[in-house]
C-alpha cells in the first residue's frame, strides 16, 4: 500500500469554520494500492467532508512520508497511512481569478 498526495482546490459547502462558497487550496493524502486508485479516491475524500467542485491540480506518490520539515504535513501523511486519507486545507480563501 502506497501513499499519494494531491494538490487540489475546492469550494466550501457545509464545512464548519469556512464561508460557504469560499474556494480553498488543499492537500489530499490518500493511501491506496496504486497511484491511479489513489487519484480516483482523492476527490471523494473532499466531497465526503463538505467540499464541492473539487479539482485535482496535480499529484504524486510520496516516497518517504516521515521526511520533510513541516509537522502538519508529516502528521497528515501518517494519518492517511493509518486511516486511509487525510486533508490539509489552507486557511486563506483563493481569489476568484486564481
Amino acid at each position: 500500500m502506497g501513499l499519494s498526495v494531491f494538490l487540489a482546490t475546492a469550494v466550501a459547502d457545509t464545512v464548519e469554520g469556512r464561508r460557504p462558497g469560499g474556494r480553498h487550496a488543499m492537500l489530499i493524502y490518500v493511501s491506496a494500492d496504486s497511484f491511479e486508485e489513489a487519484q480516483a479516491k482523492a476527490a471523494g475524500v473532499a466531497l465526503g467532508t463538505g467540499w464541492m467542485l473539487v479539482r485535482l491540480e496535480k499529484g504524486m506518490e510520496v516516497a518517504d512520508p516521515a521526511a520533510g520539515d513541516d509537522p502538519v504535513l508529516r502528521a497528515a501523511a501518517a494519518d492517511a497511512l493509518a486511516e486511509g486519507s487525510a486533508m490539509v486545507v489552507f486557511g486563506d480563501e483563493l481569489p476568484p481569478e486564481a
